[in-house]
């Protein structure tokens, strides 16, 4: 029978134990929703972001008739809650032009078209604050 020395059959016993994956952190959820428009009209399929100070982001796509439901960005244990800063975007292809699946269209040659003050997370002067309990938030847009 072979032996081996205490202070590696110690390390195998640490490394096995540290190599368990404990579970990852829920993410919680809080129903923020809203509607936005642009001029009074509902904007379909602009990007909402809600960026906490943290840095925790929490996007969604407006349907149709304007309305979003916000999702996490990322894992972790953020809630979409406190002050946030919020962009709101939408990219169109130039006309002739498809946007390829799983790829930014801005990448594709799209254009930006609400204004800075809407879509840039630099200039957005669009903020939310946030309760714990979540909330309604509408952004009424203008192009001008």
């Amino acid at each position: 029978m072979r032996h081996y020395p205490l202070y590696i059959v110690a390390g195998l016993a640490f490394a096995s134990a540290g190599c368990q994956k404990s579970p990852a952190p829920a993410v919680q959820m809080v129903a923020v929703q809203g509607k936005v428009t642009l001029d009074g009209s509902p904007l379909d399929g602009a990007e909402v972001v809600f960026t906490t100070p943290l840095m925790a982001t929490f996007t969604a796509q407006t349907s149709a008739d304007g309305s979003y439901q916000l999702a996490t960005a990322g894992k972790g244990s953020y809630t979409c809650s406190g002050p946030c800063k919020v962009t709101v975007s939408k990219f169109v292809m130039p006309p002739g032009k498809t946007a390829e699946p799983n790829r930014a269209p801005q990448l594709q040659g799209a254009q930006q078209v609400l204004l800075p003050r809407y879509a840039d997370a630099a200039q957005t002067t669009l903020v939310a604050n946030v309760p714990e309990q979540g909330g309604q938030f509408d952004f009424p847009l203008t192009s001008r």
